[in-house]
């Protein structure tokens, strides 16, 4: 049994011709793939950069889309804690609070001290690490009202 599958197996390998391989072409999808690997190599592109050009150009798009709503906000939030020397916990407060949605936040506007505290008891704080967090919290709220 072994060698009548060795024999099976020889035969068709002797078959196969080696520029069929070689002749067969590419569908529309490997095709598009080849050019706009292609066209990220020309640029340059490494790492997340050449991911989200790969992405758009694979579906039909000319340029990478821009930073989310959301991921400008954090942007936006991240370089204020930034300039304000922020750490620890009055850091994550701010962030938490900056970072909501507008509709949240207006939402919200009156129950704001509250908010802040449950969330801190949320995240289970304590002490000097439970008021910088609300205080960063109620910063971030207060910046907003104005």
């Amino acid at each position: 049994m072994r060698n009548s599958v060795a024999a099976a197996l020889g035969l068709w390998l002797l078959a196969i011709d080696p520029d069929d391989a070689a002749a067969r072409e590419l569908t529309p999808a490997q095709e598009r793939m080849k050019v706009c690997n292609s066209r990220a190599k020309d640029k340059g592109l490494e790492g997340a950069e050449r991911g989200k050009f790969m992405n758009a150009c694979l579906d039909g798009q000319e340029q990478p889309a821009g930073p989310s709503v959301r991921q400008q906000r954090h942007e936006k939030c991240n370089a204020i804690a930034r300039e304000r020397t922020l750490e620890g916990a009055a850091r994550r407060g701010y962030m938490t609070e900056c970072e909501k949605a507008p509709a949240v936040k207006n939402a919200s506007a009156r129950k704001t001290g509250r908010d802040c505290e449950r969330r801190a008891a949320d995240r289970r704080l304590e002490g000097d690490e439970r008021r910088a967090y609300v205080k960063g919290c109620l910063a971030a709220a207060a910046e907003d009202a104005r």
